[in-house]
């Protein structure tokens, strides 16, 4: 079925970006913090395998300097940039010295990264997208175009920065982790996240400061997509060449919080949500969408039975242990 010989006592390089760097186009949003790195680090160890810890420099200087000790995985962290071709750095070194590169590739990043490529790719797919504004009317959202963790998201036109401008959807937002499967060896989904306000309002949505807080809603899980929404998702994600793990980010529309519960009592159906944005690079951490969707995997699902198969080799099997082992099992079917 798989082969954990493929996975067990690598050389992962752990990539990230370094606190304090000011060259031009290293900006970015978000520090790795020590809880971060240190939840991949503890997957590395279980998994059997040595970390090589770099920033973004020394991994770069090494590369081009041909004094880069051997190495089997790279794990990406630098993301979070202001600017998309620093993002796309690290994978492009990686395609260059044939490195695997966990969890995408540049083209994932630079196609996916930016709303507006990713808007178009989805629509192209057949997935809904919200209809774009002038920025003279009231009441639409603004995103960013390659910011994420919400930085920027804005209720009416933002003239700082560039981005979309779109009608806003009255309803909930969701996310969908999407990841490799070893037990059907392809992309599979995990269970949606829904968020919900405290108030219940849907006129509420997944801002800036309420995803850095982590407060002001729920999160609930949504077991039944529709095989048209799974297919479409599973297809966009094909397009951007993203084989290891990402997440989708939608809204389902709704004019009241009935309406949600009735929607919620059959699988949720293409017609019904709303493309956000597409991630490569998610943030992977013990208390974010994708650790929700985790802890809901249900035994009968093949997840599940691939976790129990985990289990034979490691002592403790948590969210970036099992997305370490698939990525690396994903990327050793392609080197």
């Amino acid at each position: 079925m798989f082969d954990f010989h493929e996975i067990l006592g690598k050389t992962i390089g752990v990539i990230y970006t370094f606190e304090g760097e000011d060259a031009l186009g290293f900006e970015h949003y978000h520090v790795w913090q020590s809880d971060i790195i240190s939840k991949w680090l503890l997957a590395i160890q279980e998994l059997k395998c040595r970390p090589l810890i770099l920033d973004v420099r020394t991994f770069v200087d090494k590369a081009i300097s041909n004094t880069l000790p051997n190495i089997d995985y790279v794990l990406n962290l630098n993301c979070g940039s202001c600017e998309l071709s620093p993002m796309a750095l690290i994978p492009s070194i990686c395609a260059f010295f044939h490195i695997p590169c966990i969890p995408c590739d540049s083209t994932a990043i630079l196609a996916g990264e930016n709303k507006l490529m990713s808007n178009l790719l989805a629509q192209a797919t057949g997935i809904q997208i919200p209809k774009s504004l002038n920025k003279k009317i009231k009441g639409g959202i603004f995103r960013p175009l390659n910011l994420g963790s919400s930085i920027g998201v804005k209720r009416n036109f933002s003239n700082q920065i560039m981005g979309l401008y779109q009608e806003f959807i009255y309803g909930y937002d969701i996310t969908t982790p999407i990841v490799y499967n070893p037990i059907i060896q392809k992309m599979d989904i995990m269970p949606t996240v829904l968020y919900i306000a405290e108030n219940n309002n849907v006129e509420w949505y997944l801002g800036e400061e309420n995803k850095a807080l982590r407060s002001g809603f729920t999160r609930k899980t949504i077991y039944d997509l529709s095989e048209e929404v799974y297919e479409k998702y599973l297809e966009l994600v094909q397009n951007l060449s993203i084989n290891t793990f990402c997440r989708i980010d939608a809204r389902i529309k709704c004019d009241s919080p009935s309406d949600l519960k009735l929607l919620l009592e059959k699988p949720l159906q293409l017609k019904d949500i709303y493309f956000i944005e597409i991630n490569p690079m998610p943030t992977v951490w013990i208390n974010n969408a994708f650790s929700h969707s985790f802890l809901e995997i249900q035994p009968t699902d093949n997840f599940f039975t691939y976790i129990k198969e985990l289990q034979k080799i490691v002592s403790q099997i948590d969210l970036h242990v099992f997305l370490l082992s698939i990525a690396m099992l994903a990327l050793s079917t392609t080197k």
